[in-house]
């Protein structure tokens, strides 16, 4: 069943993790923002931008935001794990996308970040639908 054609119920279900992964992004971008910006009165930027390469399509979220600590990086994508406040975020967010985006989808979830100047995520996925043929559950 390698090659079959994904059935609609599953290409409803792929929409809705993606949606979710599409959300996330954006508002943990927000949240980085804001924790940069709520003592100056300014304003940050998140920019959102895709683009078709090949047979990939690559989405972006970029932020202006503090940018992510080397301490944490290598654990970023770790279930539980969060740079929030206590009560701010259950660490499940870039763990969800990963597993989504990755596993689910055979695509990629890169970063780049530069501290005091923010972040930029990179989600490439396969446009191709026999490579999303059977849908794995998240793990």
């Amino acid at each position: 069943m390698c090659c079959s054609a994904p059935t609609e119920e599953a290409l409803r279900l792929a929409q809705l993790d993606l949606n979710q992964v599409f959300l996330n992004l954006p508002i943990n971008a927000a949240h980085a923002i804001r924790d940069v910006v709520k003592d100056i009165g300014s304003k940050g930027k998140i920019r959102v931008a895709t683009r078709a390469d090949g047979d990939w399509v690559e989405i972006s979220v970029t932020d202006s935001g503090a940018g992510i600590p080397e301490a944490v990086r290598s654990k970023i994508f770790d279930p539980f794990r969060t740079t929030k406040e206590v009560g701010k975020g259950t660490g499940q967010g870039l763990a969800l996308a990963r597993a989504v985006v990755v596993d689910k989808h055979g695509g990629t979830l890169t970063y780049e970040t530069e501290m005091g100047k923010g972040t930029a995520f990179r989600i490439r996925l396969p446009l191709a639908t026999a490579q999303v043929a059977e849908m794995a559950p998240i793990r």
